[in-house]
């Protein structure tokens, strides 16, 4: 007879932990089209905003100040004449104030006292001391970017950059001919050797040298001239991921694609693009405020002239009026340093020199 199967329930005891339960973990596939093209288009809103606003800063520093400097100039030069020389007399008058000034703080004498010893230091300067001689004198023909003793450059590359090259990495003498590996000659394939550490970080400022250095440049662009100091500074601090940034860059520039660029550098491009726009905006705020800024756009300057005008004369009459005060103060010190009785010098008493004879 086959037996009823029971119907209560059975309790699930949990697995005990000598027994661990087997998660099942489940793989998502992510579209890495999408992602790829959202950083993409990151990268171009990037490159269009720093590119506007390249322009901007380019357009006031090349045509707005050029103009509007030749435009003040032919308005307001005699004013302008006035408020430079009526600077130069009150810096002349500051310099000899603060000099005073610190004589009587330093020294503890009087303003006419102070004021005469600064006088007096001005009609006979102190000689100033010579230069350490370092114990040679140097040979004013070396040059570190020269060949190395015994070099020959008939057997060196034709290639310009190899004396910048040799300079910076400290290469000396001809690599052997015939074998471009550095191999002995009779090896047509030398075995590898061990790199150092920095062999990539060379590798990659070599690569931008060739591309960036104004001496292998028919036209320097102001871009190639910020990626060349840029690549300087990253080189110097030893920083590789910079240098490889910038050599993207210069591939994205002459290919013009990103194909072959990987999604995560394209991400560290972007994100000093945004830093770079950062800072260019920041220059436009400040130069928003100058009078300069969209000069070539303006067809009516009459509201601008006057503005400077007053401006120009405000700034004149405050000058005047500081310069007056400062002179009626030094003109007290002097006279009160010519009331002053000259200075003595005390007689020193000889010595009683008793002779034998």
């Amino acid at each position: 007879m086959q037996r009823r199967a029971s119907k209560r329930k059975i309790k699930e005891h949990p697995p005990s932990k000598a027994q661990p339960a087997n998660h099942c973990r489940a793989l998502m596939l992510a579209d890495g089209a999408a992602i790829r093209k959202k950083i993409k288009q990151d990268y171009e809103k990037a490159l269009r905003d720093l590119d506007q606003s390249r322009q901007q800063l380019d357009q006031f520093h090349q045509t707005d100040l050029p103009q509007f400097t030749r435009w003040l100039n032919a308005q307001f030069g005699a004013l302008l004449t006035e408020l430079r020389e009526l600077s130069q007399k009150i810096a002349a008058d500051e310099e000899l104030v603060d000099a005073v000034e610190f004589e009587v703080r330093f020294g503890g004498d009087s303003y006419a006292r102070a004021y005469r010893r600064v006088m007096k230091l001005r009609e006979n300067p102190e000689p100033s001391a010579p230069p350490p001689n370092p114990g040679g004198e140097p040979n004013e023909d070396w040059d570190p970017f020269d060949a190395q003793p015994g070099s020959s450059n008939a057997d060196r590359d034709t290639d310009p950059t190899d004396d910048f090259f040799d300079a910076i990495f400290g290469e000396s003498g001809p690599r052997p001919r015939g074998n471009p590996h550095g191999g002995a000659p009779g090896e047509l394939f030398p075995r590898p050797r061990s790199q150092p550490p920095a062999s990539r970080l060379k590798e990659l400022y070599r690569a931008l040298v060739r591309r960036l250095h104004p001496d292998t440049q028919q036209q320097m662009t102001p871009q190639k001239t910020e990626w060349w100091h840029q690549a300087q500074a990253a080189y110097e601090a030893g920083d590789e991921g910079q240098l490889e940034i910038i050599l993207t860059l210069c591939e994205i520039g002459e290919t013009g694609t990103t194909a072959h660029t990987s999604a995560s550098l394209l991400q560290r491009i972007t994100a000093q693009l945004k830093s770079s726009l950062r800072e260019i905006k920041r220059q436009l705020a400040e130069r928003r405020s100058d009078p300069a800024w969209g000069f070539s756009r303006q067809s009516d300057h009459s509201l601008l002239a006057v503005r400077l005008r007053n401006a120009m004369m405000s700034d004149l009459a405050k000058m005047r009026e500081l310069w007056r005060e400062t002179q009626e103060m030094i003109a007290e010190w002097k006279a009160a340093a010519e009331r002053l009785r000259p200075p003595r010098g005390r007689k020193r008493r000889q010595p009683d020199v008793e002779f034998p004879f």
